[in-house]
């Protein structure tokens, strides 16, 4: 299963746990609901702006639409880290720093 729809997975099976539709969460969102829906089925790939916004609607932290599983070498992870980071504008990195802080809260 890819990326994409580990992630849409995700999002599905807490948007239903909560009693959420698809429309509702697209107008809690300001989203379409087709984008919703493609998200979901792992057409779309999600901004981290748009995750956060649906992580706020479905009342859960970004960390939880993750498979922390899946991830190997420490000094990999640490490493890729800081290139990503490195090339984000500052909205970018303040989102991005939000999501790694979430895990700790």
């Amino acid at each position: 299963m890819s990326d994409l729809s580990l992630i849409g997975q995700k999002i599905k099976i807490i948007r239903r746990a909560r009693g959420i539709s698809q429309e509702m969460l697209s107008e809690s969102v300001d989203m379409n609901l087709r984008t919703i829906s493609r998200i979901e089925n792992g057409k779309t790939l999600p901004t981290i702006d748009t995750l956060d916004k649906i992580a706020d609607a479905l009342s859960v932290r970004l960390c939880d639409f993750f498979d922390e599983e899946r991830f190997e070498n420490r000094e990999v992870i640490i490493d890729n880290i800081t290139k990503i980071a490195r090339n984000m504008g500052d909205k970018q990195l303040k989102i991005f720093y939000r999501v790694i802080y979430s895990f700790f809260i």
